[in-house]
């Protein structure tokens, strides 16, 4: 067996509804120096039966928040080098590649965003989550899918949040380096916006970055943002 390089932690919950899941299972899948870690919370659809049939580490759990069920995962993970992999994003496998050739030199960062569907807002959103928040701002959401050394010594790694747990942990790791957004897609479905509808769902993504700002709960937030969805916790 290949020497590990890269440990790959998935969190997912309910994941069969668009598919992606099996198609990461399947690409990843033919990669021989990674460890691939999914930690369910309690998936009821056929997720945990989807991934009996591949060669991978799951761990159920009834813990509830993504940061816990990601968190659960660093510590089971055997390498440095971890992937907090979005269950509804396709990577670039030439850019999993790339990482782990560069791992040296890469402290922490995310893939470049891109939306599935094409819309020009969608895009517009992309654009200000790579160039803006990415790269000025080193604030790297889940769906560009973050990396990062536990070497760095984050303790604990993710907050124990369940919404903006992602912002929190790229404020975190700024502290120590700017991030690296690689030059490789992490392809991302818009179901949020899909959902809700565009307009409305931006407009719910600033209204949260406001009530993130000004401190509110994040078990309000996160009822708000999942109301009706419930795609990373049951509410």
């Amino acid at each position: 067996m290949s020497q590990l390089k890269l440990s790959i932690i998935f969190s997912v919950f309910n994941e069969l509804s668009l598919d992606l899941l099996k198609k990461n299972l399947e690409q990843l899948s033919t990669l021989s120096n990674i460890e691939l870690i999914f930690v369910d919370g309690g998936s009821s659809d056929g997720t945990l039966e989807l991934l009996d049939q591949y060669d991978v580490l799951v761990i159920r759990t009834t813990q509830k928040s993504r940061a816990e069920r990601l968190n659960i995962g660093i510590l089971e993970s055997k390498c440095d080098l971890v992937l907090l992999h979005h269950p509804r994003s396709i990577l670039d496998l030439s850019g999993i590649q790339h990482l782990i050739e560069n791992k040296n030199s890469l402290s922490w960062g995310g893939f470049y965003h891109q939306f599935i569907e094409e819309h020009p807002l969608l895009k517009f959103t992309s654009w200000y989550s790579n160039e803006v928040r990415g790269k000025l701002r080193s604030i790297i959401y889940l769906d560009h899918c973050i990396f990062f050394k536990k070497s760095l010594s984050l303790n604990p790694c993710i907050d124990n949040v369940v919404i903006f747990e992602d912002t929190i942990l790229s404020q975190k790791l700024n502290k120590i380096c700017p991030a690296t957004i690689l030059p490789f897609a992490s392809k991302t479905s818009a179901i949020r916006f899909n959902k809700n509808g565009i307009y409305r769902q931006l407009l719910l993504n600033i209204v949260m970055k406001i009530c993130f700002a000004l401190k509110v709960s994040d078990e309000t937030m996160n009822k708000v943002y999942e109301r009706g969805l419930g795609l990373n916790t049951k509410y």
